[in-house]
């Protein structure tokens, strides 16, 4: 589960990508998120898809907005798309908390 803190980026990462024949780390896939709510619609705040870049070793990262429309309590949903460099196909959804970081100052 990953847990993004509201008012804050979040980095959000798709690690060691391989190649399902080679089994090799794929590092020209194209790799996409988005974020969305239960009902299946896109979070408002951010251009959806997202698109994530290869950082090293099959590993893919992108930087969730900081004033994406969440709100602390519900969860929500980030769907990964991957297409290998040799047209592999690869979906990831996992669920997504929302919660405040608190800062010492009880609000945040």
């Amino acid at each position: 589960m990953i847990t993004l803190y509201k008012g804050n980026s979040t980095n959000l990462e798709l690690q060691t990508l391989t190649n399902v024949v080679t089994d090799v780390a794929d590092t020209g896939a194209t790799v996409t998120a988005t974020v969305k709510d239960q009902a299946g619609t896109e979070v408002a705040g951010q251009t959806w898809p997202l698109t994530m870049t290869h950082d090293t070793g099959g590993t893919y990262r992108a930087t969730l907005e900081y004033d994406l429309d969440v709100h602390v309590g519900r969860t929500y949903f980030v769907e990964i798309t991957a297409t290998g460099s040799g047209g592999e196909k690869g979906f990831w959804r996992e669920p997504v908390t929302v919660a405040n970081r608190n800062d010492g100052t009880g609000t945040c």
